[in-house]
């Protein structure tokens, strides 16, 4: 008896298998893009509410003036940026780039340490004195020294 050129069980079997781990894989790499790509716009909206109190000499936006860039995409609704009540004003900070200016915040609106929401990954956004922003794993000093 001559046999055909088809798939034995065990090929097709075998083939679907690597299928099935390839597209597992994907999925693993489609939700960490998705992860990401929600903590960079984070990461921009808190820099754009950074940079326009700093270059607006402190004066701090409401709510009502930004509502599109308050919000972080991973959050609950409603305001989730505040800022470091330590922070009087940005020209008595010595180290300006290692003090936090504006974090993400729980909303606990507390100003400290303690409301930071690590949201992204294990870590947050905050925009320094300096003007610049960072997502960090490990929380930031908050208190000027």
């Amino acid at each position: 008896m001559v046999r055909g050129r088809g798939f034995t069980l065990i090929e097709l079997l075998v083939v679907m298998a690597i299928i099935t781990i390839l597209a597992g894989l994907i999925l693993v790499v489609a939700v960490n893009s998705v992860q990401k790509a929600r903590s960079i716009w984070c990461l921009n909206n808190i820099r754009q509410l950074g940079m326009a109190e700093l270059g607006l000499s402190m004066s701090p936006l409401t709510a009502r003036d930004n509502v599109s860039i308050t919000h972080c995409p991973a959050g609950p609704p409603g305001n989730n940026y505040w800022h470091n009540h330590y922070v009087k004003s940005v020209s008595s900070v010595p180290d300006t780039a290692r003090t936090v200016y504006m974090y993400e915040s729980k909303g606990n609106d507390t100003g400290d340490e303690a409301d930071v929401d690590q949201r992204h990954m294990g870590g947050s956004n905050y925009v320094f004195c300096d003007g610049h922003a960072k997502w960090l794993k490990e929380i930031p000093r908050f208190r000027p020294q």
